[in-house]
């Protein structure tokens, strides 16, 4: 049977924003956003950013969260004096230790500064 017809699966790219990597310092500690919104993980925890965008991030941790669980950020980024707070982020993926989240709100001046960082390192190969 002739296997050269045969297509591979292509990958479609659904992310809007792209991904940079960061240094092994970047810390970040993550809690519910609202009693009102659901949170089926741990009530709150720390973890590491492994890549972040200007949309959101891949974080490792210990802590347990599940699709969907809404939560807010503070996020150390390296360099920085103050923290970046993110008001409300979205769990979209997760397996073993990692996990997605998606940036839903956050200040003008936390974004500026997030822009500002994210340009400042290597763009995610």
């Amino acid at each position: 049977m002739d296997q050269s017809n045969k297509l591979s699966p292509a990958r479609i790219e659904l992310r809007q924003h792209q991904r940079c990597v960061v240094p092994p310092a970047c810390l970040l500690s993550f809690a519910p956003f609202a009693p009102t919104i659901s949170f089926n993980g741990d009530a709150e925890g720390e973890g590491v950013v492994i890549n972040l965008s200007s949309g959101g991030c891949q974080i490792s941790s210990d802590i347990g969260v599940n699709v969907g669980d809404a939560m807010s950020l503070i996020i150390m980024l390296p360099g920085e004096i103050a923290p970046t707070a993110i008001d409300l982020a979205l769990v979209r993926w997760g397996r073993e230790r990692h996990f997605g989240v998606e940036f839903v709100s956050m200040g003008t001046v936390e974004l500026d500064r997030l822009r500002q960082f994210l340009a400042s390192i290597p763009v995610f190969e």
